[in-house]
């Protein structure tokens, strides 16, 4: 299951670096900026700021589930579910990898449920 665990782990550090890569791809404009443009800098920061905040609670919960708490496993799933959204929602392959990641881990924490407390 720490396995399991680890691979969330760097999925979610993955999702933090995709959303500093979506602030500073969103902010680096070169030439002048039309209002289009400048509404879908302002969506894709927001965007980023929800995925790193999702992100940065999600590893609370890989914590939580790391030392066999229940509260943790609740926290992974609610990211969990929370980031895959997110990933349909920057149309990158992110999405994919969190449903997958959430599907291992909860399969390996369901067959050691009776472990938590």
């Amino acid at each position: 299951m720490k396995a399991i665990l680890g691979l969330k782990l760097l999925v979610c550090l993955a999702w933090m670096g995709l959303s500093f890569l979506l602030v500073f791809t969103g902010s680096s404009g070169d030439g002048p900026v039309d209002g289009a443009t400048a509404q879908g800098m302002h969506v894709t920061a927001e965007l980023a700021m929800l995925i790193f905040a999702t992100a940065l609670v999600e590893l609370f919960g890989i914590a939580g589930t790391w030392s066999l708490k229940r509260w943790g496993v609740y926290i992974l799933a609610g990211c969990s579910m929370l980031s895959f959204v997110l990933g349909l929602r920057t149309g990158q392959g992110f999405a994919i990898v969190s449903l997958a990641t959430l599907l291992v881990a909860g399969f390996g924490i369901m067959m050691h449920w009776k472990d938590f407390e």
